[in-house]
């Protein structure tokens, strides 16, 4: 039997779910099924998706946890796995976005069963021009961006017509408990005699940190003050979805001499500023936005969390579009440069460690601590420029939702795919009332950028 136990980010992000906070992510993909000549059906998942299972062992294995050792459970393969457990279909009322929005919504607050692979599979259909939507809810213990992405790119094929080489899982193997103890007994010692070690890494990445010559462009660790985007909040999730031109984001990025990472953050600063005019708050600070780094984006893997994370500010309190972009961007080519500074290793082996403890402590400080990490969660993948096809049904979007987490629970994740940027936005109605009109607000903040960078260059 191979024994496969959590990693530490794997562990947290396990821990952090709770009734009010649901821990799996939304991958859509938006189907045009016309050259086909007719749409997909349950059926036709039912049959095709096992064709690809074993491209992530994930996908058919349960969590088990030993007595005594919970803090880190086990991976095992499902043995009893039922794809009908997984698979299902909704239809929604209209055609407009609205309602496409809200599906996804209340599949943002439908929690996995945690007794079984932590994937569930939802063909939607109603939407515009006949399209439909596989949307799929995963775990973020199963998988971070990067891997949920390299599933997608191993699912589809870059040629109209062209089906994608398949993979059954293997036959799965039994689970001895006794064994999953007697892991669980070695892996505590080992991180025992770990402990020095990591303390004097710890050491050394503190030294690190006070070494690095851009520290003033990032924000001080729990030094962002609470915005109406922190606002205390429940189990309700509203989603919002949109898109934008990438060719307008690379011509900002070649003006300003800065990277679409930036440029997005900038966009965000001025959907957040003018958010918070609206709402009738001051904008006499930054804001502070908290993103994932890759270990490495070049990976192909297809499960696993193998980022860290990283603060930077949004000069949101910056009138001129010019130089709010400039300042955001140098916060965030800073805080990328800082990640890559302190490594990664140190990040997973504390997180070993912490998991359980920071998971449970994050509840009860998430509307008691007067600062907080951040004012908002990103993510920014680069996905692929051409359009992707599952044999002859074209996927005409690729969009992504993330995980709602206070005091922070305003989250976007922008995948590049087919030319556009396409943003995700959940978050609770307490924190984002109105999630359409915020993430139209970022195609202002574009239009606004464009006009700012014609005719200058900063590089």
């Amino acid at each position: 039997m191979t024994v496969e136990r959590f990693s530490g980010q794997e562990s947290l992000l396990w821990h952090m779910e709770r009734p009010d906070t649901p821990m799996h992510t939304l991958k859509v993909a938006v189907l045009d099924t016309a050259a086909r000549g007719r749409p997909l059906t349950l059926d036709d998942l039912r049959r095709v998706v096992p064709e690809y299972l074993g491209l992530v062992p994930r996908a058919t294995q349960r969590v088990v946890s030993v007595p005594g050792f919970g803090g880190r459970p086990f991976w095992v393969d499902d043995e009893e796995f039922d794809i009908d457990c997984h698979l299902d279909e909704s239809r929604i009322p209209d055609t407009s976005r609205t309602s496409l929005d809200a599906a996804f919504a209340r599949l943002a607050e439908a929690q996995l069963d945690r007794s079984r692979p932590l994937w569930a599979m939802t063909l939607v259909h109603g939407l515009a021009g006949g399209q439909q939507a596989i949307v799929v809810r995963v775990h973020h213990a199963v998988c971070d961006g990067l891997a949920a992405l390299n599933t997608f790119l191993a699912t589809t094929s870059g040629t109209p017509g062209s089906v994608a080489h398949g993979c059954r899982r293997a036959d799965p193997i039994a689970t001895d408990p006794r064994e999953l103890r007697r892991e669980a007994l070695r892996d505590s010692g080992r991180m025992l005699r770990g402990t020095a070690a990591l303390c004097r890494e710890l050491v050394r990445s503190r030294g690190r940190a006070r070494a690095f010559e851009q520290r003033s462009a990032l924000p001080p660790r729990l030094n962002a003050a609470r915005t109406s985007f922190n606002t205390p909040s429940g189990a309700e999730r509203v989603c919002a979805s949109y898109a934008i031109d990438l060719a307008d984001l690379r011509h900002i990025a070649r003006a300003g001499g800065t990277t679409l990472n930036g440029v997005l953050h900038a966009v965000v600063a001025g959907a957040m500023r003018e958010e918070l005019l609206t709402r009738g708050e001051p904008v006499t600070a930054p804001v502070v936005a908290t993103f994932g780094v890759s270990a490495d984006p070049k990976s192909k893997r297809r499960w696993g969390n193998a980022v860290a994370a990283c603060s930077v500010y949004l000069h949101t309190q910056t009138a001129d579009p010019r130089q709010r972009l400039l300042a955001t961007a140098l916060s965030c080519s800073s805080a990328v440069e800082f990640r890559r500074r302190l490594g990664f290793d140190c990040t997973e082996r504390l997180s070993t460690y912490t998991a359980r403890a920071a998971a449970n402590l994050r509840p009860i400080l998430a509307d008691r601590m007067p600062r907080i990490v951040n004012n908002i969660t990103t993510a920014n993948v680069a996905g692929p420029d051409h359009r992707r096809w599952l044999g002859d049904v074209a996927v005409v979007e690729w969009i992504s939702f993330a995980v709602a987490i206070a005091p922070a629970d305003v989250n976007l994740t922008a995948y590049s795919y087919d030319g556009r940027l396409s943003i995700g936005l959940v978050a609770t109605p307490e924190s984002m009332p109105d999630p359409a009109r915020f993430v139209a607000r970022l195609g202002s903040a574009v239009g606004e950028l464009m006009s700012a960078v014609r005719g200058h260059t900063y590089a």
